[in-house]
């Protein structure tokens, strides 16, 4: 987390949201605990929505980001979660570190399509209730 919000502080598109660090890396250990989990599913099982990235999502919206900002503090996550991996990889199975790397990306671009269409349906459902929202986000069906 400290990679990622090192990272994030350099690009001036995120940090023109005026964030202090815990809103700003809040929403981080339930996305990797989201893809830690997704690691230790059976290969091939149904994989639910992220509630945690719809959380997210909403809570970006509420703070000013776009959707091209998501997108970029994505990009970091998935930037400093490799590169974890890549300090840490004689510690790894290296039979399996190839395929827990495609999980991995494929998890974080799940979240993502997730924090977006928080986002978007937060912009669409403006002057209603977060509780309307979380209602609506619940519904969104995965495809």
């Amino acid at each position: 987390m400290k990679d990622w919000l090192r990272r994030v502080n350099l690009i001036s598109e995120l940090t023109c949201i005026p964030l202090n660090d815990a809103e700003r890396t809040g929403h981080l250990r339930r996305l990797y605990l989201d893809v830690i989990s997704r690691l230790r599913n059976a290969k091939g099982a149904e994989r639910p929505a992220s509630v945690a990235a719809a959380v997210h999502g909403q809570m970006r919206h509420s703070q000013g980001y776009s959707v091209a900002m998501l997108i970029e503090e994505s990009r970091v996550f998935q930037v400093a979660t490799f590169g974890a991996l890549h300090l840490h990889q004689s510690q790894l199975d290296q039979k399996k570190v190839l395929a827990d790397v495609i999980v991995i990306a494929d998890e974080v671009d799940s979240q993502l399509r997730e924090s977006v269409r928080s986002l978007t349906a937060s912009e669409t459902n403006i002057g209603r209730s977060p509780a309307h929202a979380a209602r609506f986000i619940s519904w969104v069906p995965v495809e």
